[in-house]
C-alpha cells in the first residue's frame, strides 16, 4: 500500500497522548516478551511471537491516526460524496503552509505521518470541498496572502470566514479528539 507523508500541527495534549501510547506499547511488548521467555520460549521465538502480535495488539501511531481520520471522514459533514479534485487543486493541497486564519492560541506540536494514499486523497478532497466556498470568498475579498495590512473589520471578516475552513490539520485534530487515544479518557 502506497503511503504519503502528511505534516500537521496537532494539539500538544494529543501529541502527548500519542507519545504516552507509544511508551505504553513498548513496555507491554517488553513484558510480553519476558513472559513468553519465562514460559519456555527462546528469546528468538518470543520475539517472533511479539512481532506477529504487534499489528493487532500494538498498532503503530500512523495506524492509530489513520483509523481516527477514517472515522472522522465517515461523519455526515465530511463523508461526501465530493467532486474529485482536479490536478491544480491536488497540487495546491500538497503544498506546505498554513491556511488563512488566526493562530489557535494553544500549544501545538508538529507531527509527520505516512498515511495510506487513498486516505490522504479522501482527506484532502473533503478538506478542499468543505472549505471551497469560504476560501473562495476570502480570496475574492483579498483577505489572504503574506504581508497584508488589514483593518479591524477585515480581520473580523477574515476570522469569521476562516472559522468555516476545514484544512487537513483541523480534520486530523478533530479525528484525534474524537477517536484517538485521548478520546477514551474524556
Amino acid at each position: 500500500m502506497d503511503k504519503i507523508p502528511v505534516t500537521v500541527m496537532i494539539y500538544a495534549y494529543q501529541a502527548g497522548r500519542l507519545d504516552l501510547l507509544k511508551k505504553q506499547q513498548a513496555m507491554e511488548q517488553k513484558a510480553t516478551l519476558e513472559a513468553l521467555v519465562n514460559q519456555g520460549n527462546t528469546r528468538k521465538q518470543a520475539r517472533v511471537i511479539v512481532a506477529r502480535m504487534r499489528p493487532t495488539e500494538w498498532p503503530g501511531l500512523e495506524t492509530v491516526v489513520a483509523a481516527a481520520v477514517e472515522q472522522r471522514l465517515d461523519e455526515p459533514d465530511l463523508v461526501g460524496p465530493w467532486r474529485p479534485l482536479d490536478p491544480a487543486e491536488e497540487e495546491e493541497l500538497a503544498l506546505s503552509g498554513r491556511w488563512p486564519g488566526p493562530g489557535l492560541g494553544v500549544s501545538m506540536s508538529q507531527r509527520n505521518y505516512k498515511l495510506p494514499s487513498q486516505l490522504v486523497k479522501r482527506l484532502r478532497t473533503a478538506a478542499w470541498r468543505k472549505s471551497e466556498k469560504p476560501l473562495k470568498e476570502l480570496r475574492e475579498r483579498g483577505l489572504v496572502g503574506a504581508g497584508l495590512v488589514l483593518t479591524e473589520a477585515e480581520k473580523e471578516t477574515r476570522d469569521e470566514l476562516a472559522a468555516l475552513l476545514y484544512p487537513v490539520p483541523r480534520i486530523i485534530r478533530e479525528a484525534l479528539a474524537r477517536y484517538g487515544p485521548a478520546a477514551a479518557d474524556e
